[in-house]
């Protein structure tokens, strides 16, 4: 698997190459999935299939963003479009989340129903080529992540890492059947289909929270935690001794994108002028620049205390 997935993440190696390739993976899966599920009677198969069907839409939606994400701004988005990737991965997440506690829902009235029979020769062969095949997709999506450093991509591979997670579990539970088959204790099999889709709802419903936790802080504008953070922090103290001046910093994300403003408070017989400004912003841009990247950066000046 690791040949495979070392092969094809070499022709792979862009954001968008990434989403394109997981987007067709997402059509092949959820077909083959929800078509083999009905064909050997698993709700599991099915959740599973039903699961790469909603990743093949939150593909498409990130695909979208990755294009939209790389434009410039305009008239209409003012700030450009880099606040349009947590909101897709948020909504990314929320549909993820519901559909693992829709399943769960699914799964636990089905054992308590009294479960299922299932043709578990056909479900074994559908959960061996689902697991390698999703493992392949997340290894070539979590490859490039990487080094893209693509949050889109990196979340799209989260996805198939849960699908990965599911096909492995129905893969242990379906063997665990046949097992039990074999020693003569066939009678509970119908209980299996329905506790694989609760146990797999269950587990991968932390996914989507976390996914959900890190990208709801960009939208809502909470500042940003971490390395980032504490040396900006520590770059606009540094320059507020050496300049002998009160400032105020604000520190946001959005997506890919760092917004920084800064807003300086001039004192009496302090003097300004245009070209000491962008002295200090050039000053200030050359040691944290390589660090916030495509930045917005704003530095004001004002002598009155409620502009700060």
């Amino acid at each position: 698997m690791a040949h495979h997935s070392h092969v094809i993440s070499t022709l792979v190696t862009t954001e968008k190459q990434a989403l394109t390739l997981s987007l067709f993976g997402c059509i092949t899966f959820a077909i083959f999935g929800i078509g083999y599920g009905l064909f050997v009677g698993s709700n599991a198969i099915m959740l599973d299939g039903i699961f790469t069907l909603f990743s093949m839409g939150m593909t498409g939606l990130g695909l979208v963003t990755a294009y939209l994400v790389t434009r410039p701004s305009d008239d209409r988005f003012q700030y450009g479009y880099a606040h349009f990737e947590p909101i897709a991965n948020v909504i990314n997440g929320s549909i993820i989340l519901l559909l693992c506690l829709a399943a769960l829902y699914n799964g636990l009235t089905t054992l308590f129903a009294g479960g299922r029979e299932i043709d578990l020769g056909h479900a074994l062969i559908y959960a061996v080529v689902s697991t390698f095949f999703c493992a392949i997709l997340y290894r070539i999506e979590a490859q490039v992540a990487e080094q893209v450093d693509s949050e889109l991509v990196r979340v799209d591979s989260k996805e198939w890492l849960v699908d990965t997670l599911l096909s492995a579990t129905l893969l242990i539970g379906f063997v665990v059947a046949i097992g039990l088959d074999a020693i003569g204790y066939g009678q509970y099999n119908r209980y299996i289909d329905p506790v694989l889709v609760s146990l797999l709802a269950l587990c991968a419903t932390l996914i989507p929270i976390k996914v959900l936790g890190r990208n709801l802080r960009e939208v809502l504008k909470i500042a940003p935690r971490g390395d980032v953070s504490l040396l900006v922090e520590n770059e606009v103290e540094a320059l507020r001794q050496r300049h002998g001046i009160e400032c105020y910093s604000h520190l946001a994300k959005s997506g890919r994108r760092f917004d920084l403003e800064l807003n300086i408070l001039v004192a009496p017989g302090q003097e300004w002028p245009v070209e000491r400004q962008d002295a200090l912003r050039q000053e200030l841009w050359s040691r944290l620049g390589d660090t916030l990247g495509d930045a917005w950066l704003s530095v004001c000046f004002t002598r009155e205390k409620r502009w700060l």
